[in-house]
């Protein structure tokens, strides 16, 4: 726990309070913060009733949302606003919606970026010089991140900065499996960036005997759902595969498989990864954005290339052929997370900024 107790009022501003790591991560510093003695508070600027609501209250941190029409929502969170002394802005969707009254708060404004991706679209160009010159400090969860950030958008009268994601160090039980298959596990948003594809073709790669010694889970939702379905139903319709869905309890998530496999073709500084490994649960994951500082090849996990499935297949035959090689590598890959990537070091840096 942090000696400082500030009392500092922050207003952390989310898109939504639908299942993301972004979002799990903000409620998780806001519960940090909140027992360092810090006074928190969430502000989604999405709908009644979302999924993580129910966390929020579990840990007792004070959330807003609201189904009023934009005018009115704008001024209902202006209001909110004149009451803190620290605006902490987790994506740029919540950059646009309040743009036009940022001008007018008085509070220290922070824009963090959570994704590496740099917004090359005209209209996010647009939208980041006009509020350049409210925002007090820019970070970002990688290095990748920031660098893409520096060449698209030119904010050198800001500060920059580079913030580790963390997560509170409390693994879950696994479930145990009788059949003896390795569990391989999914989670994250469907969508073509995320490639989930990408470990079904491997998977396909292999002997059937192979195939028959494997799992799949995956967790998630969204425009790819179908065609996953589909490519597994029509490619390989012997493979066992469970498509759990959104699923909020990370418990139910993490306990029900071995591996973490991510294909994305980019990526911040993964939650994902970051809890599986602080559940002792080794991640194959693509070589790319803050993936390798998380993924020590050969030592925390596996790294192979985005969309070479033949390099995922020969990972993914190595584990099924010499599944002892997990359980020794899932706890290097908890330690290491325990010593580098904790949620109390990511709320004392955000801490350290906010006083600046």
């Amino acid at each position: 726990m942090l000696d400082n107790k500030s009392g500092l009022k922050v207003a952390h501003i989310v898109g939504s309070l639908n299942v993301g790591g972004a979002e799990r991560f903000v409620i998780d510093l806001c519960r940090t913060q909140k027992n360092n003695g810090e006074k928190p508070l969430v502000i989604s600027l999405g709908q009644p009733g979302e999924q993580l609501e129910p966390e929020c209250n579990a840990q007792k941190i004070t959330f807003f949302s609201s189904r009023r029409s934009t005018i009115f929502k704008l001024i209902q969170v202006f209001i909110s606003l004149k009451k803190v002394d620290v605006v902490h802005i987790h994506s740029p969707h919540a950059l646009k919606f309040l743009q036009v009254m940022l001008p007018f708060v008085k509070a220290k404004i922070i824009y963090t970026r959570h994704g590496a991706a740099p917004l090359k679209a005209e209209h996010w160009k647009k939208l980041h010089v006009k509020v350049q010159s409210v925002i007090n400090a820019v970070t970002f969860v990688s290095q990748e991140g920031m660098d893409n950030f520096k060449k698209q958008h030119h904010w050198p009268d800001t500060s920059h900065h580079v913030i580790d994601n963390g997560v509170i160090i409390n693994p879950v039980k696994s479930h145990e499996v009788s059949n003896g298959k390795i569990r391989l596990g999914s989670v994250g948003r469907m969508i073509p960036l995320k490639n989930q594809l990408s470990l079904l073709k491997a998977v396909k790669l292999l002997d059937i005997d192979l195939q028959n010694k494997i799992e799949l889970h995956f967790f998630g939702d969204g425009e790819c759902l179908e065609s996953l379905r589909s490519y597994q139903k029509q490619a390989m319709p012997h493979l066992a595969v469970i498509f759990h869905g959104m699923v909020n309890d990370r418990e139910k998530i993490y306990s029900n498989f071995d591996t973490l496999v991510v294909c994305s073709e980019t990526e911040g500084l993964s939650m994902v990864i970051i809890e599986a490994m602080a559940n002792k649960i080794p991640v194959i994951a693509t070589n790319v954005g803050g993936n390798p500082k998380l993924v020590l090849d050969q030592q925390t996990g596996w790294l192979f290339k985005y969309d070479d499935n033949k390099k995922l297949a020969e990972i993914i035959t190595s584990i099924v052929k010499n599944a002892d090689v997990l359980a020794p590598i899932g706890f290097e890959a908890f330690n290491y997370i325990s010593a580098n990537f904790s949620i109390q070091s990511s709320a004392k840096k955000y801490l350290a900024l906010y006083e600046k």
